[in-house]
């Protein structure tokens, strides 16, 4: 069949239209998704937010136009890099093999190292499936995810990246080597970050998200800001300093909104936190009892071979491992020194979780005990010196997820989306599903069933 010109280009409208046709109706399909977490805001920021006359309009109206939950029952420990872990995952820790923030650090040669590496996790993450999905990612700040896959454009949380000592890290730097991704991002954003006067390590990952969701528009970006949990560290829960911070953070977050809403008028929101917080006045200093006790060296220049057990100190908890499993003597002297120590009042211990009860929570596979303290108390990283010290008017996380201070956040809101509806308690191993869900996306990820957050009749 001979084609006429006229006709060629009759057909090559009527097929860019049909092209135009399905990428129009395949992008109305995508749903586009903001992801903030907003580092140690416990819910009761939230329930309590009228008596303490928080100045907190964009969160209040999450409330009152989408979805909230009353409390998000985290995991064990309650620190930020299992619980995020657990929200990109579905999965307990476990399961997804972060167990703490730092590295467990018998000799103490790895001087609080951050558990940085995505090749720690050993599940499918919420970025991979979305990925292959279809979907364009990104990420900052998020914790674990150096070398990660599946997000596009990746700026870690890694104290080599992002400044050594600036979030609290204390890996040694490694300038041979580039953390983001794809390598020079970080150049290319430094001009937005100059701009924007950033100084410190939130200020960029302010200025880093807002420079990706202009330049690069991803169909869903996680971005994590820890101002709160910076302020309640030095000045403990509900202090002056801790409301001014969250109050600052409701601004960021109408900022973050405004410019996600600029690229996708009906993107979905949604906030998340990794846990709550307890006032702080004294420290346990566990493995300098189990040191005083010939079970633990001093320091880093003892053999690695020399310790017996340690204690892998998790805020309000600790995680008690012996080197040798079968070492049958070890494991009742530790025992019976911690079952001693619960019985002083002075060491301020509230309980103590065999190894069963620690696996139905999810927690430390490797673990012959967890200690935990009692409000008021913390664990300290000292091996040496005095065994329980004062540290007033401070805060901490890591104690059990049952605990109602503990309680996380988890609000939403976008087309489709209940308004004003509790979600009642849910569990943290929801939220990573309930994204799936929103997506779309054939990938199950864990064994829990999303929230219920669509409007009746959707």
């Amino acid at each position: 069949m001979t084609v006429t010109p006229r006709a060629f280009k009759a057909w090559t409208i009527l097929f860019l239209c049909l092209v135009n046709t399905f990428v129009f109706a395949t992008s109305k399909a995508k749903r586009h998704l903001l992801i903030i977490s907003l580092d140690g805001m416990g819910a009761e920021y939230l329930r309590r937010a009228d008596e303490y006359h928080l100045r907190i309009p964009t969160l209040r109206r999450f409330i009152a136009e989408g979805v909230y939950a009353e409390g998000v029952t985290g995991v064990l420990p309650t620190l930020t890099y299992p619980s995020h872990t657990t929200m990109m995952t579905g999965v307990w820790p476990a399961r997804h093999g972060v167990y703490a923030n730092q590295k467990f650090d018998p000799t103490g040669d790895l001087h609080g190292a951050a558990i940085t590496e995505a090749a720690t996790v050993k599940v499918r993450t919420l970025w991979q499936a979305a990925h292959d999905a279809g979907y364009t990612t990104a990420s900052v700040g998020f914790p674990v995810t150096t070398d990660a896959t599946g997000i596009d454009w990746l700026m870690p949380a890694n104290a080599a990246f992002e400044g050594k000592g600036d979030d609290g890290g204390a890996a040694v730097a490694d300038t041979s080597r580039h953390y983001d991704h794809p390598a020079g991002l970080r150049e290319t954003l430094a001009a937005d970050v100059e701009a924007a006067g950033a100084s410190n390590l939130e200020q960029r990952r302010m200025a880093w998200t807002i420079a990706i969701l202009r330049r690069y528009r991803p169909d869903l970006i996680t971005t994590h800001l820890g101002d709160l949990d910076h302020a309640e560290h030095a000045t403990g829960p509900f202090s002056a300093e801790s409301f001014h911070a969250l109050e600052a953070l409701d601004e960021k977050v109408a900022r973050l909104i405004e410019e996600e809403r600029k690229n996708y008028p009906d993107a979905t929101i949604v906030i998340v936190s990794d846990h709550g917080f307890l006032p702080v006045e004294k420290t346990f200093n566990l493995n300098a009892l189990l040191q005083k006790e010939g079970l633990l060296p001093p320091g880093a220049s003892q053999e690695a071979g020399s310790w017996k057990a340690a204690a892998w100190i998790t805020g309000g908890t600790a995680a008690i491992l012996l080197r040798n499993s079968r070492d049958v003597g070890s494991r009742n002297r530790v025992l019976d020194l911690i079952q001693r120590a619960a019985g002083d009042p002075a060491y301020g211990i509230a309980r103590i979780l065999n190894q069963e009860e620690v696996r139905r929570l999810g927690g430390f596979p490797d673990a012959i005990c967890v200690v935990e303290m009692r409000p008021g108390f913390k664990l300290g990283t000292a091996r040496a010196g005095k065994v329980v010290v004062d540290t007033p008017h401070t805060g901490t996380h890591g104690y059990l997820p049952q605990r109602p201070e503990l309680e996380a956040s988890f609000l939403m809101m976008g087309p489709g989306i209940a308004n004003g509806k509790n979600l009642g308690h849910i569990d943290m191993r929801q939220i990573a599903p309930t994204v799936a869900h929103l997506l779309k996306l054939r990938e199950k990820l864990g064994a829990q069933d999303p929230v219920d957050f669509e409007r009746s009749g959707r």
